[in-house]
Formats: C-alpha cells, structure tokens, sequence
C-alpha cells in the first residue's frame, strides 16, 4: 500500500500543475508531524463504531445477533454489550478479553496458590473478597465487575496494552516495570483478537448500514439493502467457517 501511494504522488508531482493543484499538493505537507500523530490520536479516540450501531434502534438487535454468533450465547452477548456500552468500552475489547480469560465459559475456574478465578472475566477472589461464590458465576453480576475493573485499569495506565497488563499481573506489578513477557503476550492476543473482531464486524456487519448525518442509523439503500433483507444477510463470512 505504501508503495501504491508514493507512485502515485510521484506521477501527480511529474506532471504540470495548476497553481491551485500545486497548493493542495504542498497541503499535505503542511503540518508539522507532531500535528498529523495529534490528529491521528484524536480520530482513534472518536466513539467505537460497534457503540454507534448498538446504540442505534434499527441497528441494536443485528450487532447482538453479531455478538451471540461470536460468543455463541446471547445472554453474553447482551451482558457484554450492555456493560461496554455503560462503561463506554469497544464491545471487541471486552469480547477479546473475556475469550482470553474463560473462552465464554461462565462456569470457568481456575485455582491459583492462595486464590481462586472464578466466571467470564476471571475475577479474583482476593480481589473480589465480599463476594459471594455464586456471584462469581452469574453472567450479568461478573461482567459488570469486570467490565468495571477493565475501565479502571484504562483509566489508570492510559494505554490499551498497560491496562490489560493490570488486568492479568496487577497495577503495581506493571507501574513498577515488573510486567513479565507471558503477561505482554496475553495483552498482544487479546489485541490481535480485538482487531480481528473490527475487521469482520466492518465486513459483516457495519458495510450493510449507513450513519447519516442527524445520526439515524438505517441499511445502505445504495447496495440494495432493505430492512427486512439487512436483518437476513447475517454473517456469510462466519457461516461460511463454520461449514
């Protein structure tokens, strides 16, 4: 892709300009690198687009369908997207998360030298200690704590990859410079993931919608989509997986 573009701008920069043509060419350099990365960061941090269409009337129950067929459970699919939504969370974040930490398994558990994992999220039980057992259990309790935890983590490090490194080692582990490598590769994975969901949710998902103007939400009219038939063209990408 890279090279595509500079041969581009090398035959535009060739040929005779207009003098208008020359000045939106010197545009692009017109800013000092420090603004464009400033721009860049600014853009990242404009509102998720799975938030966007989840909050949407029209458009709500086909990302919990879209969700219920990665989690392959709606009762998760709807905690996730209700608490990354209350949170303000990518929903692919948390759903990378919650892969990484129990496989969708509510029931997970995992004993560890002193202290028991316990649901979804993996809340721990030194963390979590006025928690009842069930409750560790419970779909809609252990995604709202962890969901929590997640957004205070964020909060704290600032950064997608330290966040997560609090989440699995602890903050003081982390802010101390003692993130160990197993604890990187669990936030790489989970990114991977993550980016992995915002690819196909694009694809499967978000190029049958268009977001107008005033914020309405409705199917892309231009590709032929109606209502009825944006709610049956559900994931041939996935379905084509699975068969």
């Amino acid at each position: 892709m890279p090279i595509l573009l500079l041969s581009a701008l090398t035959v535009v920069n060739a040929a005779p300009a207009a003098d208008g043509a020359r000045l939106e060419q010197e545009s692009w350099t017109a800013l000092h690198p420090d603004e464009y990365r400033d721009a860049v960061l600014e853009a990242r941090r404009q509102i998720d687009p799975v938030l966007v269409f989840y909050r949407g009337k029209t458009s709500q129950a086909e990302v919990i369908a879209f969700f219920t067929a990665i989690t392959h459970s709606e009762e998760i699919a709807r905690a996730i997207l209700r608490q990354s939504d209350e949170y303000d969370l990518p929903p692919s974040l948390v759903t990378a998360l919650v892969w990484e930490e129990s496989r969708f398994d509510h029931l997970a558990l995992n004993k560890n030298k002193g202290s028991v994992d316990r649901g979804l999220f993996q809340l721990n039980s030194k963390s979590f200690p006025k928690l009842k057992e069930s409750d560790f259990f419970d779909i809609g309790e252990n995604t709202r704590l962890g969901t929590a935890h997640l957004r205070w983590c964020l909060d704290l490090a600032g950064t997608d990859v330290s966040a997560l490194a609090m989440y699995n080692a602890g903050t003081t582990r982390v802010s101390t410079g003692g993130t160990p490598k197993k604890t990187l590769d669990y936030a790489s994975r989970i990114l991977d993931f993550k980016n992995g969901l915002d690819s196909l949710f694009e694809q499967e998902f978000a190029i049958r919608w268009q977001i107008l103007a005033n914020g309405e939400i409705r199917p892309d009219a231009t590709r032929g989509f109606s209502t009825a038939q944006a709610a049956k063209a559900r994931f041939p990408i996935l379905n084509a997986y699975r068969r």
